[in-house]
């Protein structure tokens, strides 16, 4: 999958609007990869936990193939193999990654802790409905009444 969420911390863009707590960061959602639980223009609040901390089921800042442009995706499964902690991820749209991700069980990962959604953070749900019965109108109607509704 390509990167379909765009991460940012500091004062970059939209970003500089939200208040910064320590050891937190913010960023927003750019694609549609995580549909229905995130939407384009989402901003998302996390922080960084030791990998080995990590479980299946909790959405996580995978570092991009270029640093501009990070995943927010879903661990899907983890396996301690030769110390090394090898991670599955996917959208909760878009499925499973065909990648894998690697890291040292030292190594430090941003997990989303929440979505702004009517000033306050909270939490994301876990549905999950696949592109194929996903089309395109429906997703974009669904966006609008979130947007509407929630924001």
């Amino acid at each position: 999958c390509l990167p379909c969420e765009v991460w940012a911390s500091g004062g970059s863009g939209a970003v500089s609007a939200v208040k910064k707590q320590p050891h937190e960061e913010r960023g927003w959602v750019k694609g549609l990869s995580m549909w229905p639980n995130l939407i384009p223009g989402d901003i998302l609040k996390a922080r960084e936990i030791p990998v080995a901390e990590l479980e299946a089921g909790m959405i996580v800042v995978f570092p991009g193939t270029d640093r501009e442009n990070p995943v927010v995706h879903r661990v899907l499964s983890i396996q301690n193999t030769n110390n090394e902690l090898v991670i599955k991820s996917g959208g909760d749209r878009s499925g499973p990654d065909e990648a894998q991700w690697n890291f040292a069980p030292t190594d430090r990962i941003r997990m989303v802790t929440g979505v702004l959604r009517r000033g306050h953070y909270g939490r994301i749900s876990s549905v999950s409905i696949p592109a194929v019965l996903s089309p395109s109108l429906l997703v974009r109607v669904y966006c609008g009444l979130v947007r509407r509704l929630f924001w």
